[in-house]
């Protein structure tokens, strides 16, 4: 055996080198495969949550498109009310159209941006349950009031859903569903309570009560 080994030696070492090259070559290959089905998986994932952060930034900024009455308040600004509370179809449309964006695109969401959507989500449900009896033609009275609202919600919802453009599109991961995809429910009520909806909420209901 020892000599037939001496003899043979540089076809065995020839074979061997050979084997050993198929392999590296065979382990390469499918690492670079691997690579570049992650990479392709990632793309498709990428677009799903580039997508569902752009529609977060388009209800936003939707948020705070408004339309002038004409005329100047007691501070000199001229009267401008939310658009999207111009009419009762006006915002009811609105209302069906940023839950059920916001709501597909939920799972490929940041957490941050997550949590700013719900708070959004839970304010505008407040105010849906309590104008939903009164008539359209009262919505724009209310919109003057809460205006500022719509204003500071909609900057908060899109600055952080413009987080994940500046800060997370280039980390291959996908955030944790696990984590609580809402505020902690004593910060939440603070927040709303500051809210012009709520403190200014006599004078909301004036304009409801009033014939």
């Amino acid at each position: 055996m020892i000599n037939f080994i001496n003899e043979y030696s540089d076809a065995i070492f020839a074979l061997l080198g050979a084997f050993g090259g198929g392999l590296i070559s065979f382990f390469a290959s499918w690492m670079i495969k691997k690579r570049e089905f992650t990479l392709r998986l990632w793309d498709k994932l990428l677009d799903k949550r580039i997508k569902a952060h752009e529609d977060v930034i388009t209800m936003a900024l939707e948020m705070r498109i408004m339309v002038a009455l004409g005329g100047f308040d007691e501070n000199n600004e001229v009267l401008r009310v939310p658009k999207l509370l111009q009419s009762k179809e006006e915002f009811e449309n609105w209302f069906r159209k940023f839950t059920q964006l916001t709501l597909n695109g939920s799972t490929w969401l940041t957490t941050e941006t997550k949590r700013e959507v719900n708070f959004v989500q839970d304010y505008l449900v407040t105010l849906h349950q309590y104008i939903l009896q009164v008539p359209s033609e009262k919505y724009l009275s209310i919109g003057q009031i809460i205006r500022q609202d719509f204003i500071e919600l909609s900057g908060e919802l899109e600055k952080k859903a413009f987080n994940f453009f500046s800060k997370e599109i280039h980390q291959l991961e996908l955030n944790n569903l696990n984590e609580h995809h809402k505020y902690k429910i004593n910060d939440t009520k603070g927040r709303l309570n500051k809210t012009l909806l709520m403190t200014k909420w006599q004078s909301i209901k004036d304009i409801i009560d009033k014939n």
